[in-house]
Order: C-alpha cells, then sequence, then structure tokens
C-alpha cells in the first residue's frame, strides 16, 4: 500500500517541479556512531526560518541563524530506538555554499540494527517536499533509501545500514 500511495504521489508531483533534500546517514561501526549530513536548499530554509520566526533570516547574515537551524533541524528530524526512546544528537555545525546548505550531525549509538528515522524537514514549507535519505554503512552506500513526504508527516521508518 505504501509503494501505491509513494507512486501516486510522484504522479502528482510531475505535473509540477519537486523540492528535495538529501541525507546521507553513514552508519560507521568502529565508533558505533552515525554521521549525519543535510543537504537542503538555503533559499527554502531561509524563507521557512523567516515564517516561523517573522522576520528576515538569512543564513550567512543573521547572527543567530545557526542556532535558529538547530532548533528547527532537531524539532522535525529525529531517530527513535529500539527500546522508544529518542536517540539524542550532537549538533556539529552547518555550512553554507551558494544555494544550497549542509547541516552536520552526529550521535552515538548501540548497534545499526531497529532504527526508526522521522525527517519532517521543510514539510511545513511546500506540500511537494521531499526528503531522500541514502544510508550507508563505513563510507560505502546501500539500499533501500527512505523517502519522507506529507504523506508520511509524523512517522518513523525504519533505517537499515
Amino acid at each position: 500500500m505504501r509503494v501505491f500511495a509513494l507512486l501516486c504521489y510522484a504522479a502528482v508531483l510531475s505535473a509540477h517541479g519537486v523540492h528535495m533534500s538529501t541525507t546521507s546517514i553513514d552508519y560507521r561501526s568502529e565508533t558505533q556512531s552515525l554521521e549525519i549530513l543535510i543537504a537542503v536548499s538555503t533559499q527554502h530554509l531561509e524563507e521557512i526560518l523567516a515564517q516561523h520566526h517573522k522576520r528576515r533570516i538569512e543564513l550567512d547574515r543573521t547572527p543567530d541563524a545557526e542556532a535558529l537551524v538547530r532548533q528547527y533541524l532537531f524539532s522535525r528530524f529525529s531517530f527513535k530506538q529500539p527500546d522508544g526512546k529518542f536517540l539524542p544528537l550532537q549538533w556539529v555545525g552547518m555550512e553554507v555554499k551558494g544555494g544550497n546548505t549542509n547541516l552536520y550531525v552526529e550521535a552515538k549509538v548501540a548497534g545499526e540494527n531497529g532504527l526508526s528515522l522521522r525527517n519532517e524537514l521543510l514539510l511545513d514549507w511546500q506540500r511537494d517536499q521531499v526528503n531522500r535519505v541514502l544510508p550507508k554503512r563505513d563510507g560505502k552506500g546501500k539500499p533501500p533509501q527512505l523517502l519522507f513526504w506529507s504523506g508520511t508527516a509524523g512517522e518513523h521508518q525504519n533505517i537499515r545500514f
């Protein structure tokens, strides 16, 4: 059923542009940690932050921009552990590169099995936002990728590395 819904959603989106973020999550077995890189549109992130805070935000000029991004990210991106508890995330930083902004986060984990992810970044900005997640293990990509869109809001999806 989920695949059918995704195909229908993709067909609707093909009629107009799709807004997409890409997240790479690398499980590092030697350190039992997750290295997370989230690439988003700088303009879209600035727009949603301005909407939330009722003021103009420029990621490379607003003094508290990094704190606002961190707060927004942690409210919309989370892992659940097998015991149902949320995995604490550690902010590493962000890098504005022209039209894109890279967000860097890390987390220590007891093991890679049983984790689930919720990624609602920018889903409150545009209904056609899609967040693609690419799991890796020790730097090597491993399917399947995860997709989050307005139809998955509030859901945690199982992630395998």
